[in-house]
């Protein structure tokens, strides 16, 4: 799967909760999973591996509210990260154990029965409900993840800081394309790509030639949010020849467009910089590893971009090359001699090198859904 976000907008408030006595640290290590940072907590007691999303409120899976025996609340609804609309009942957790520091009696929802989250392994979500509390440093470098309320000994430079720009729970700011245009952006987490253009943004930039290069457009499905597959639609492939964020310049920023309802920044920021987060003081702080001059973030995509359905099929996601046979939706039979015809399970898919296509070429064939028959074709990474 090309990206998934478990980010959703609730209606209702959920509530904050309180941490034991006094000022508190908790420091953990995280594990980055093709862009997803998880980590061990402790719920009622119980070992849990969660997902660190700055653009999601707390969360439980169904099995493991069940397993905990929680008693579920109303029912509140949303949308998730592709803006389709999301149910999820209310529970309460009497504690969750984050490091050494115990939050007691913090709210969460928690996924229906069936949902396709089951399939990545984790058990739910630190969410900002929790987050905003205090303040998030994620240390990329050593892979840690620290929440407290209080910022000595965190690192912060001021010179680095960038005011939130919303009073909504998801921290926003504002990054720079080029010298005239801006967008505002959402410090996104549980989503991996560097930047996501909302096509909200796109209509309103797409006129900016020199902010924004169009590289390609097409029709098909690439993500997944909370609530399943997102719907087939337009897509347009874009090149950023300047992005600035927090100060910092990153050249030939490629991103794809989005049906959120909020472009988003994700956690590939963090593989050029730390980033703490001050909810309190509505400040953002981005802290590059490096002071480089220049950051080339040119990213090739496939002509073809390959992800599983629901069903575990391999599937032709989108097709941005328009002179191919192929169409979007279409099923891969096989990737450069490798049959796939057995179903694949979504964890297997997210979280393993599940196809090999080196170099610039690739051979695939896929099922000609007018024909019945197997077809190949060369696709190529531009």
């Amino acid at each position: 799967m090309k990206r998934i976000s478990f980010f959703f907008y609730l209606l209702l408030l959920i509530g904050v909760c309180e941490a034991n006595a006094g000022s508190f640290r908790a420091t953990v290590p995280y594990r980055n999973v093709n862009g997803k940072l998880i980590a061990r907590v402790e719920v009622n007691g119980h070992a849990g591996t969660f997902l660190i999303d700055t653009g999601a409120p707390c969360c439980v899976s169904y099995s493991f509210a069940q397993k905990l025996g929680l008693k579920v609340g109303s029912m509140q609804k949303g949308h998730d990260s592709n803006g389709q609309l999301v149910q999820a009942h209310l529970v309460v957790l009497d504690s969750l154990k984050l490091g050494n520091v115990s939050f007691l009696h913090l709210e969460a929802m928690r996924w229906e029965k069936g949902n396709m989250t089951e399939q990545f392994g984790i058990d739910g979500i630190i969410g900002y409900n929790l987050m905003k509390m205090g303040i998030v440093k994620f240390d990329s470098r050593n892979n840690l993840f620290t929440f407290t309320d209080f910022s000595k000994d965190l690192g912060v430079d001021f010179s680095r800081a960038t005011p939130l720009v919303t009073e909504a729970f998801v921290p926003h700011l504002i990054v720079n394309l080029g010298k005239q245009a801006i967008d505002t952006v959402m410090f996104d987490s549980g989503a991996a790509d560097f930047y996501e253009m909302s096509t909200q943004s796109h209509e309103r930039l797409r006129k900016s030639k020199k902010a924004v290069k169009h590289l390609a457009s097409g029709t098909g499905i690439l993500s997944m949010g909370a609530s399943g597959l997102e719907n087939s639609s337009l897509k347009h492939r874009l090149k950023i020849p300047r992005f600035t964020l927090a100060g910092i310049d990153f050249d030939n920023v490629t991103t794809i467009t989005t049906d959120g309802h909020d472009s988003r920044i994700g956690s590939a920021i963090l593989a050029h910089g730390d980033v703490i987060i001050d909810y309190k003081h509505r400040t953002f702080y981005y802290l590059p590893h490096d002071v480089r001059p220049k950051r080339d973030l040119y990213t090739a995509e496939w002509d073809v971009v390959i992800t599983v359905s629901p069903e575990g099929h391999l599937t032709a996601g989108m097709v941005w090359d328009p002179k191919l046979p192929i169409r979007s939706g279409s099923r891969i039979l096989s990737v450069n001699g490798k049959r796939f015809e057995q179903p694949i399970d979504m964890h297997t898919a997210t979280t393993t090198a599940l196809i090999s296509m080196p170099g610039n070429e690739a051979r695939i064939s896929y099922l000609d859904t007018a024909t019945g028959q197997e077809k190949f074709i060369t696709i190529r990474k531009r």
